[in-house]
């Protein structure tokens, strides 16, 4: 009698213990700039937006993102935190990339600083959360153009 009641007991609160019913909606980037400029390397700055649908918080453990401008990969995005992230609310991400102008043409990169010219910037990849030891994976998918 005893190890039924163990069991059922056990089986209850595995089932009641279910991860977050959905993942962190990847929202957008903002506030994209680059910070300094040393020979051919770049340092990019950025915000990531999500938004947290579950009522439960989690932990950022990893951010693996690549950097590309006009379709050629320039760099990456990796980042080991431990960042709380609230139930049920947006949050935002502090982005730190280097990347090689060199990539995308010098002589193109020093027109775009010199006149402000715009730049297709796509990032693909994602981040590592985690919920009670378990680990999530969210997908970066995102477009957008930058004033150098």
């Amino acid at each position: 009698m005893t190890r039924i009641t163990l069991i059922a007991l056990f089986s209850l609160i595995i089932m009641s213990c279910s991860g977050p019913s959905e993942p962190p909606e990847f929202k957008q980037i903002t506030n994209i700039e680059v910070t300094k400029v040393m020979g051919k390397t770049a340092y990019l700055n950025a915000d990531a937006y999500f938004y947290n649908p579950n009522k439960v918080r989690m932990t950022l453990k990893k951010i693996n993102v690549d950097v590309m401008v006009e379709g050629k990969k320039i760099g990456e995005i990796n980042q080991s935190l431990k960042t709380k992230i609230p139930a049920m609310s947006d949050f935002k991400i502090p982005l730190d990339a280097t990347f090689d102008m060199g990539e995308v043409g010098f002589l193109n990169s020093i027109i775009s600083i010199l006149g402000g010219k715009k730049v297709k910037v796509h990032y693909t990849g994602h981040i590592k959360l985690t919920y009670h030891g378990l680990p999530i994976r969210v997908p970066i998918d995102y477009d957008d153009e930058v004033r150098i």
